[in-house]
């Protein structure tokens, strides 16, 4: 791929301490675009006890077409029952 590069522009998504899905961490976020071509985040969150769940996160963008924001949606994979909690 000659010629392609990446820019870091900016932070656009935040820290939210207290929020209890990611206490202890958010980890290794992943980029898609939808069918409804707006660009996604599925980042991994990693709650108390070692609890994860993938969310999803959509990228808000200016004008200009430069990233401005994230809209957290909710999750999009979570445990659902018991055996799937044991860390």
């Amino acid at each position: 791929m000659s010629g392609f590069q990446l820019k870091h522009l900016k932070q656009i998504t935040e820290a939210e301490p207290g929020n209890p899905m990611k206490i202890e961490g958010v980890l290794n976020r992943t980029a898609a675009l939808g069918h409804d071509r707006q660009r996604y985040l599925f980042p991994w969150l990693v709650a108390q006890s070692n609890i994860s769940r993938i969310g999803i996160d959509r990228i808000k963008f200016n004008e200009s077409g430069d990233p401005l924001r994230v809209e957290r949606i909710g999750t999009a994979l979570e445990p659902k029952t018991d055996y799937e909690r044991v860390p």
